[in-house]
């Protein structure tokens, strides 16, 4: 099909949701993205922080394939030696004792909100749940209720009860917002679709401690953060806390969808049976990939490359500080934000940079957000750089 027909087709059939680019994309080798004219682009987008392995990784496709003759898809009823051995190993290499996996960032955030209300009722009785403005956790009716999006919510509207929200990054904010009926915060440690906005230190510690003094909940969203994506498996261990509960997903099978949720022994036994399902979550297709992300990760050195490279790329981005439309450059490892002045587009750097080979992706605030694969070289980190550095030196304000 051509790229007339395929643009043609999706007007005429796709609901109208998706604002794309005007490429089709065939195929990935490596960290590259090849549309269906042949031209070749450096991928900074990684499906949104998902295809960590970049395409065709040889160990990750040979499991996959392997997995695909021998077993796609079961019905949760039964067991399958290949979940159970994964979700050992996803419980040993994050220090919580419980999981329920799903498919999608939306879905395990949908389940970390129903666990801990369940944990509520198991508990005295009904909870809110506080989020931050500005947040993104899911496009389902309780997950867009959490998210932070004034505009979503109008349209939405009416929306789940039991949710409020609190200033980003605003301890004093947080310390008002936090009353008794308060029984679980969610959060991420560095909002991505709002632009790469990490939350400081200090507000992360003294949330954390003063939800835990108060016995609230510590809900920490790492679906755009987890997997390596930040220099380490989970953006938490920065930070020295430990959440009650984490959700998973984009990264965590290197492009085939899936999600987690996990949670503290005291936390992720609060469902009863029949409280909670998924037809086809933790199917062994998805456990295959997932497993195959974790070994490559943390026993073939790719998180400390990650670490590694992330700092490079961070380094090589402080020396866009000298133009004045470049108002911040802001996250950490491989997750990077460069907000420009609201004079200049964010949208048309995207395009300027797809001309030159390289694919970024905007997210809110005018920022052009990098989350590239990690395998993502220093060499390629390089050449976007400099493409860059070229755009910005034609640019006038």
């Amino acid at each position: 099909m051509n790229f007339n027909k395929i643009k043609e087709a999706e007007a005429t059939h796709y609901m109208p949701v998706f604002t794309r680019d005007n490429i089709a994309i065939e195929r990935g080798e490596g960290n590259c993205l090849y549309d269906v004219h042949g031209n070749k682009y450096v991928d900074f987008v990684a499906g949104i922080a998902t295809n960590i392995l970049g395409y065709n990784h040889p160990e990750y496709t040979r499991v996959v394939c392997d997995q695909v003759h021998k077993l796609m898809h079961v019905s949760n009823h039964y067991y399958t030696a290949v979940q159970s051995e994964y979700i050992t190993k996803l419980c040993e290499a994050s220090g919580f004792s419980r999981v329920f996996l799903c498919n999608s960032g939306a879905e395990a955030n949908e389940c970390a909100i129903k666990l801990a209300r369940r944990y509520f009722k198991n508990n005295g009785g009904e909870k809110r749940i506080l989020s931050a403005e500005g947040a993104f956790h899911g496009r389902t009716l309780a997950t867009l209720t959490a998210t932070g999006n004034a505009n979503q919510h109008r349209v939405y509207s009416p929306l789940p009860d039991g949710f409020g929200t609190f200033k980003y990054n605003d301890f004093d904010d947080f310390k008002t917002k936090l009353t008794d009926d308060v029984g679980a915060v969610i959060l991420e440690t560095v909002q991505g679709e709002c632009g790469v906005r990490p939350f400081s230190n200090d507000f992360l510690v003294n949330a954390y401690a003063l939800c835990k003094s108060k016995g609230v909940l510590f809900i920490l969203d790492e679906v755009q953060t987890g997997m390596g994506r930040t220099g380490k498996l989970f953006s938490f261990s920065h930070f020295g806390i430990k959440p009650d509960i984490i959700t998973l997903a984009k990264a965590i099978a290197g492009g085939i969808p899936m999600g987690a949720c996990l949670a503290s022994e005291e936390v992720g036994t609060a469902f009863a049976l029949g409280d909670h399902g998924s037809t086809f979550g933790g199917n062994a297709l998805a456990c295959a990939a997932a497993d195959a992300v974790l070994t490559i990760l943390t026993e073939g050195g790719l998180l400390e490359r990650s670490a590694e490279v992330g700092q490079y790329l961070g380094e090589r981005l402080a020396h866009f500080s000298k133009y004045n439309f470049i108002t911040d450059i802001r996250g950490i490892g491989l997750m990077r934000g460069i907000q420009l002045s609201p004079k200049i587009p964010a949208a048309a750097f995207e395009g300027k940079l797809r001309e030159r080979g390289y694919l970024v992706n905007v997210a809110g605030n005018n920022t052009i957000r990098l989350v590239p694969p990690l395998t993502i070289t220093r060499e390629e980190i390089d050449g976007l750089i400099a493409a860059l550095d070229e755009i910005c030196a034609a640019t006038n304000v």
